[in-house]
């Protein structure tokens, strides 16, 4: 009897919990439009309270990184005798970019009751025995629905073609390569929203360079692959009688199931482009906005009220409680960079970055890199490393255009993304095929690090 009133009071924690997260994300984009300074310390407060509750529960390093982070810039701003004001800006700093990370993954729901995995694994199956088609299908499809359904494409992925027993270090590969190009290019990834939001580059602006580095990274993963394949002792063939043949019915509905898929995520993508060139409002706020707007309309139009409910609840109960980490690490990085700023350690950090770019812009892309991917793997968060580096760079003083900074930034993060075993997206793909995040990252796919390396720093280079 005590056991179930602990719980159920443990459920009604959770449940109050999500309220609270979603009401910070709903207040601020009302406030948005507002702007009213008595309803700004209402979501300050809540700010307040989210990180409070959600510390708790977040993993031990995040906690700690979030607790420094946090001391460090009230500290910061009392020296700075601003401690108030602030401290209450600084908690609404990161703000539009939680929003995002909280309310993208609402965008997964109608591809969920849609069906569209069912045709995806039934085209996966028929490709079952051929590894260089089913690869380049797996990191396409990744690089196509990864901006919309966020890491979770690789979960729901994997359920998708778990039954086909593929080999881990080909799901590994193919993955991380698939999935590592949507951090460098994808306005509904935290990455690209965080920098952009930093340095102020419009995302039409960015989007050129970032799809071509991201394609190029695409074929570059292909090819090394393909060699891969080529010089593996194994067969790189599934049996033959693993493949299903279905009738031409089935044939052409999933055909046309496929065919909706791509022009939804091509219709989606258009329409927040052109809605951020025609309001004039920041691609973070469209992009949180539409997250809630279009299930909604979604399951209005299709009919699938019950289905979208359900799902909605399944979200409020299991997707928003994984969030405690990206929650406590945003609000508390926002705070510390937004302190930083005018300090001699920030004045410093600058001095360094801008001496080293005049030596040799090549020198400063090595710089970056390394201090970023170093960090990142010894278990700091990308966000905390990112905040303190960008927020203290200046394309001008550094002799470069903001995108090509953004650029680098991105790269930066989608090799530490693969190579840190506590990074997200090793986690998820390591937990899938239940390999350490070593092997994964480092073993399986550090070549294709080293690749994207020379690649990405000769790109960024040549554009500089």
């Amino acid at each position: 009897m005590l056991q179930t009133k602990v719980i159920t009071q443990k459920r009604m924690n959770i449940k109050v919990k999500n309220l609270f997260i979603l009401s910070m994300c709903i207040a601020y984009l009302i406030n948005f439009f507002m702007k009213w300074n008595i309803f700004s310390y209402y979501i300050v407060s809540l700010s307040i309270v989210v990180f409070l509750i959600c510390l708790e529960a977040a993993k031990t390093l995040p906690r700690l990184f979030s607790i420094m982070m946090l001391l460090s810039g009230i500290v910061l701003n009392i020296f700075k005798g601003d401690v108030m004001e602030g401290t209450a800006n600084g908690l609404l700093v990161n703000l539009p970019l939680l929003c995002l990370v909280i309310l993208v993954p609402l965008l997964s729901i109608p591809f969920k009751i849609g069906g569209y995995f069912h045709s995806i694994h039934f085209y996966m199956e028929r490709m079952a025995h051929d590894l260089k088609t089913m690869f380049g299908t797996i990191t396409l499809l990744l690089f196509c629905i990864g901006p919309m359904l966020n890491i979770g494409s690789i979960r729901i992925l994997h359920e998708t073609i778990r039954d086909i027993e593929l080999e881990p270090e080909f799901l590994a590969k193919s993955y991380l390569v698939g999935f590592s190009t949507v951090v460098l290019w994808s306005p509904y990834f935290s990455s690209v929203a965080l920098v952009l939001y930093y340095l102020d580059v419009p995302v039409l602006q960015y989007l050129p360079l970032g799809l071509a580095l991201a394609f190029i990274q695409l074929i570059f993963g292909n090819l090394l692959f393909y060699l891969w394949l080529k010089n593996k002792k194994q067969s790189d063939k599934i049996k033959e009688d693993t493949i299903i043949e279905e009738n031409e019915n089935k044939e052409k509905y999933h055909r046309k199931k496929m065919m909706d898929l791509l022009f939804v995520l091509i219709f989606l993508s258009g329409l927040l482009f052109l809605l951020e060139y025609v309001t004039k409002l920041p691609m973070i706020y469209l992009v949180s906005l539409f997250s809630i707007t279009y299930p909604v309309i979604w399951s209005i139009t299709k009919r699938k009220r019950n289905e979208f409910v359900f799902h909605i609840k399944e979200y409020i109960e299991n997707s928003i409680p994984k969030m405690n980490n990206e929650i406590v690490l945003f609000i508390s990085a926002g705070l510390f960079g937004n302190a930083l700023a005018g300090t001699t350690f920030a004045d410093g950090i600058k001095l360094f970055l801008t001496e080293t770019a005049s030596m040799s812009f090549l020198l400063f892309i090595i710089t970056v890199v390394i201090i970023i991917l170093v960090f990142t793997f010894i278990g700091v968060h990308p966000v905390v490393v990112v905040t303190a580096l960008v927020s203290q760079m200046d394309a001008d003083m550094i002799g470069t255009r903001p995108e090509v900074l953004a650029l680098l930034i991105m790269i930066s993060w989608s090799m530490s993304a693969i190579l840190s075993p506590v990074n997200p997206l090793n986690l998820v793909v390591s937990e899938s095929i239940d390999k350490p995040g070593l092997s994964v990252g480092l073993r399986w796919n550090g070549f294709y690090v080293l690749l994207m390396f020379v690649v990405g720093a000769a790109f960024i280079y040549l554009i500089h």
